[in-house]
This record gives structure tokens, C-alpha cells and sequence, in this order.
């Protein structure tokens, strides 16, 4: 099993996932303070651990050609922009942008029109994380917060 460090310090064990200014993050018991604490990872219970968290990331994406998948869905359905634009609240000028792909829409605003004209807009996407399947776990430390910040140049200048 590969060893998983703190996203934040780089130490291990990981013993909690938390959230720092909207990013979720693996820490540290010393890091967890930073954050509020989402999952706990080391219950005092005789429960058995979570599984480390997957290689394998779960996102999601607009289509190609989402204007022109809008705009024939809105006029199947004889409907002015300004109708959908009212139920779904949201400008119609926006909405004008995105059927004419000036602007890719949201992924928000992409379901709320799914759900209006009862089209896909939004596909779910999964992507590998992490290196080579050939490295070991100790040649590769990934990057930390505190990597990118280095405390002693900034007392020198």
C-alpha cells in the first residue's frame, strides 16, 4: 500500500482530511488545526480504517458543442431564450454567449439547463492520479504548501 503523506507538512501518518479555503486536503495530526476537519481517519473506536484515499479522480466536464446541443433542444422545444433564460434564472444574454460558444457555461448552470430542455450537457470524467506504476513509494515524496513556501528567503531580503 502506498504511503501517504500531509499535503500540507509532508509528514505521515495522514490523520484526517480537512478544509482549507475550499480545497480539500490530507493532513497531519499537528496540520489538522488548519482546517475544519471533514474525516478523521484515526477513530479512538476499534473500527477498521477507511481506505487511503483512490488513484483514480472522479470530475466533471461540459460536452463539445454544448451552444449547438442548447440551441436545437430550445427550438425543438419552440422556446425563446428569454423564456429559458427566466426559468433557469440567468441572463439571457449569458445563455446567448454560450449557444453561440462565445462562453462555455458553468457546470451549474449546465444542469440547470439539463434539467430544462432534457439534454446532457455534463459527462463525469475519471482520471489515473500519481506517477508511474513502476516507482516506489520512496523515490517520489509529492510536493507540500511548505515546499512552495520557503520561510528563510523571504528573513533574508
Amino acid at each position: 500500500m502506498q504511503e501517504v503523506y500531509c499535503d500540507i507538512c509532508g509528514k505521515t501518518p495522514v490523520r484526517a482530511q480537512i478544509m482549507v479555503e475550499g480545497a480539500k486536503m490530507l493532513a497531519c495530526g499537528a496540520c489538522m488545526r488548519s482546517g475544519k476537519v471533514l474525516f478523521r481517519f484515526d477513530s479512538e473506536s476499534s473500527a477498521p480504517h477507511p481506505p487511503a484515499p483512490s488513484s483514480v479522480e472522479t470530475s466533471e466536464e461540459i460536452v463539445d458543442g454544448c451552444g449547438k446541443i442548447i440551441r436545437a433542444a430550445r427550438e425543438k422545444m419552440k422556446l425563446p431564450l428569454s423564456v429559458i433564460a427566466e426559468r433557469i434564472k440567468e441572463r439571457e444574454n449569458f445563455l446567448n454567449a454560450i449557444e453561440n460558444e462565445r462562453l462555455a457555461p458553468t457546470i451549474e448552470v449546465a444542469k440547470k439547463l439539463e434539467k430544462e430542455l432534457g439534454i446532457k450537457l455534463v459527462e463525469k470524467t475519471q482520471s489515473a492520479v500519481g506517477g508511474p506504476s513502476g516507482s516506489s513509494p520512496k523515490s517520489f515524496t509529492p510536493p507540500t504548501l511548505g515546499d512552495m513556501v520557503d520561510p528563510k528567503k523571504k528573513k533574508e531580503k
